[in-house]
């Protein structure tokens, strides 16, 4: 309860990666870039990229294209998790340890999704999956120009 309006504060939960955010602190610093600089040459806020820093969020994958431009990286030596065998998978961020896979590990997932069906509803299967991606991928360029 809060001292003034009786009602319960709310605080968001911590969603970021500490380790990501390590991988930007350390890549900006080694460009010589303060948060500043590096939050006005991606667009963002200077407290978003601190919380993005601290690990107390992860960016959104509108943002994260951004960051990896200008940091010189590609998305997975950024948000991937280099394995025991040399394998990088990139990582969601959460603090449950979900990992979000790289692009070989989604197609075969998807692959193995479509097998698993009967072969007479594998073809509508694939048209659905591919209008939805393709309305994704419409939709987010959409509201990227619109910003």
């Amino acid at each position: 309860m809060s001292a003034r309006g009786g009602a319960a504060m709310v605080t968001s939960p911590k969603t970021g990666d500490l380790g990501v955010g390590r991988r930007i602190a350390s890549r900006r610093e080694q460009l010589g870039l303060s948060r500043r600089a590096l939050a006005e040459a991606t667009g963002l806020s200077y407290p978003y990229i601190a919380q993005i820093e601290t690990g107390y969020r992860m960016p959104s994958s509108r943002h994260q294209g951004p960051i990896a431009r200008v940091l010189g990286l590609s998305l997975d030596e950024l948000f991937g998790e280099e394995a025991p065998d040399g394998i990088t998978s990139a990582g969601t961020g959460t603090e449950r340890g979900l990992r979000r896979p790289s692009v070989p590990q989604a197609v075969d997932a998807a692959v193995a999704a479509l097998e698993s069906l009967p072969a007479s509803v594998r073809l509508e299967a694939l048209s659905q999956l591919q209008l939805r991606v393709v309305t994704g991928v419409a939709e987010e360029q959409a509201r990227r120009r619109s910003i």
